[in-house]
């Protein structure tokens, strides 16, 4: 069954209030997880003294509010927190939620919050890789040797000594790790390391079996994440002025490159008639996609996501099963 998740990324002023109302509903709604970003600055370059919200923090609040939904970020950066205690919070909120973090780490990129935070910025992209290799290799010994067991790990960027880790986190042998990002490296990262996959640029079906094809892809169970616009409604007029609306955002604020055109922004996303997004969907697991990350543009989009697909999803899975 392809999973849809919630990515909530809300504007800088946006109050707790709100977010946690979005999780919430997300959670009783029956989507798969819930996702924030994990930035000290807005990305988008709207500076307020209201937010954006430390990410862990908020995050941890969301786990507390919540009973069903995964937990996940789109994407933790490994630079911000020390890397044992990255492990450590990861952890505690694993025991707290009672196994419901997913473990997304990326690289990092926006140059301004490192300096604004007095955070070291590393210029080069494959030496960030590196870094963010021995934080995951890090992350994973410490999650699986935990006290009394004492752990020595001394790399090029990370370490730590005579390190009686605890507590163990709740899900065993550790949370789910996936790892976000485009390059050769990341993906090797990916491959080598990690449980999932979150390409942000290299998301369509073809580009996924090209992927899939290569004889590195591994064997053992291995998630990949769509970065998906999913717009339902069994109104064509509502889903073409709601699609219409979601291109010009993606246009104009997206930090990756837009399509375009129009038509082929709706060729590549979820978008439709019920019927439509559920072949749609099936295309994509067909090539392997089995979650998708969905940022909604209102609570009524959402809503209907969840009434019009989620019970079909859910019931070709039953299907499957028999």
């Amino acid at each position: 069954m392809a999973n849809v998740g919630v990515f909530i990324n809300p504007e800088p002023a946006t109050p707790a209030s709100a977010i946690l109302d979005q999780a919430r509903s997300a959670d009783a709604q029956g989507f798969h997880s819930v996702w924030l970003g994990d930035h000290l600055i807005d990305y988008r370059g709207r500076h307020v003294a209201e937010g954006p919200l430390e990410s862990f923090t908020l995050m941890t609040a969301i786990g507390a509010s919540t009973s069903r939904v995964r937990l996940a970020w789109g994407m933790l950066n490994p630079s911000f927190r020390n890397p044992a205690l990255l492990a450590k919070m990861l952890a505690s909120l694993d025991q707290i939620t009672r196994g419901r973090v997913i473990c997304s780490l990326g690289a990092g990129w926006l140059k301004p919050e490192y300096e604004q935070y007095d955070v070291p910025f590393v210029d080069d992209h494959d030496e960030r890789i590196a870094h963010e290799r021995e934080v995951a290799t890090l992350l994973k010994l410490l999650w699986t040797t935990p006290a009394p067991e004492r752990t020595t790990f001394e790399g090029d960027y990370v370490r730590v000594r005579d390190l009686a880790f605890n507590p163990a986190p709740y899900q065993r042998p550790h949370p789910p790790l996936w790892i976000g990002g485009d390059s050769e490296a990341t993906l090797a990262l990916a491959l080598d390391l990690a449980d999932g996959w979150v390409p942000l640029k290299r998301g369509q079906p073809d580009q996924i079996r090209e992927v899939r094809a290569s004889p590195s892809w591994p064997e053992r169970p291995f998630s990949v994440v769509r970065l998906t616009r999913l717009i339902v409604s069994e109104r064509e007029s509502e889903v073409r002025a709601e699609a219409e609306a979601a291109y010009e955002i993606v246009r104009t604020t997206a930090t990756l490159e837009p399509p375009p055109t129009f038509d082929e922004f709706v060729d590549g996303e979820v978008i439709g008639s019920p019927e439509e997004c559920l072949r749609r969907i099936e295309e994509m697991e067909e090539a392997g996609i089995d979650h998708h990350l969905v940022t909604f543009e209102s609570a009524d989009q959402q809503d209907r996501a969840a009434r019009l697909l989620l019970p079909r999803l859910a019931r070709q899975a039953e299907t499957v099963g028999q």
